[in-house]
């Protein structure tokens, strides 16, 4: 004898409402994977978990100050077997970054690895910290070492204890 379970006959409802409406056996369904955005002297690092996504299915794009990755993770239904819980989120997902003016977008590097994409967005040349020598009577001075003196006190004191 089977109890009854209301959550499971919601769940059971809902696959097969998924399944229905799901236009000839392709899933629309949009998500919105987790990302981090970190930021160092060098520059932007975004990376995204997209496991089960294949790398040519990422298409990446930077122009006018924005980046944006869009990808997608397909279902592989196979019409031979029952599908009883379907929690992982399948379809297209893009997602959009504002960069701002300080980072080099033409020179944007990608790396996927485990299903993690890494994107690097360098330093535009003009923001890159720089070294400025100062200029005297015309001409770059030279740096000078110079070494720390005594102090009088100390000096004295040193001169009354021996």
């Amino acid at each position: 004898m089977m109890r009854f379970d209301p959550f499971r006959e919601i769940e059971e409802l809902t696959q097969r409402m998924d399944r229905a409406l799901a236009s000839g056996g392709t899933q629309t369904t949009r998500f919105a994977p987790p990302v981090d955005v970190h930021e160092d002297e060098q520059g932007l690092e975004v990376t995204l978990d997209i496991p089960g996504v294949r790398p040519e299915d990422i298409q990446i794009e930077a122009e006018n100050q924005t980046l944006t990755v869009q990808a997608e993770r397909r279902y592989n239904r196979i019409d031979s077997r029952t599908a009883h819980r379907v929690e992982r989120a399948y379809g297209t997902f893009t997602r959009t970054f504002s960069v701002p003016a300080k980072y080099d977008l033409t020179k944007v590097e990608a790396d996927f690895d485990h299903g993690t994409l890494s994107l690097r967005v360098p330093r535009s040349e003009a923001a890159q910290k720089r070294s400025i020598s100062v200029r005297s009577g015309g001409q770059l001075a030279q740096p000078k070492t110079v070494e720390a003196a005594q102090p009088e006190t100390e000096k004295t004191e040193k001169n009354v204890t021996e």
